[in-house]
């Protein structure tokens, strides 16, 4: 049966859009409580799992990457800067852009981490399959192009 979105269409099931507001609820208390167990944050997590995939990247990166307010990254790399997970770097080109990358006992936090991470998504995409997860993941991929190529608040008429 096709889901119909119209004004008029029944509400005995829920909007997917409310589906996956829930999923990422869901998700995300449970990433709180794995990071947790590592001692991060999530969005110290994120971070870290940013900066392994992108080394090298400024604070003002870090912070598009990892979706915080650029305040909020400077607060997350000074916090782990000053664990020994992450350091600093002035960049050759410009030395007051400094440079961020993990270290050693930052690699290993993640690594650490992942696994968790890795299980927990076993659990989640179990019963669905590879084919599932890869139909998922190309739909929700086409969902975040067709809502970034709009903007989310309709611009008024240009006189």
């Amino acid at each position: 049966m096709v889901e119909q979105h119209t004004g008029a269409r029944s509400r005995r099931r829920p909007r997917t859009s409310y589906l996956v507001k829930r999923l990422e609820t869901a998700m995300r208390s449970r990433l709180d409580a794995l990071c947790a167990r590592h001692g991060l944050s999530t969005m110290q997590y994120v971070a870290l799992s940013v900066l392994a995939a992108n080394g090298g990247m400024s604070s003002a990166e870090l912070a598009i990457r990892s979706f915080v307010s650029p305040q909020s990254a400077n607060q997350m790399v000074a916090l782990l800067e000053r664990r020994g997970l992450i350091e600093r770097l002035a960049d050759p080109a410009n030395r007051r852009i400094l440079r961020t990358r993990l270290t050693k006992a930052g690699a290993a936090l993640l690594e650490a981490c992942e696994r968790d991470v890795d299980a927990f998504e076993r659990e989640m995409f179990a019963g669905i399959g590879e084919a599932g997860e890869a139909q998922l993941r190309a739909a929700l991929d086409a969902c975040i192009a067709n809502l970034s190529d709009r903007s989310a608040v309709a611009r008024p008429a240009q006189r």
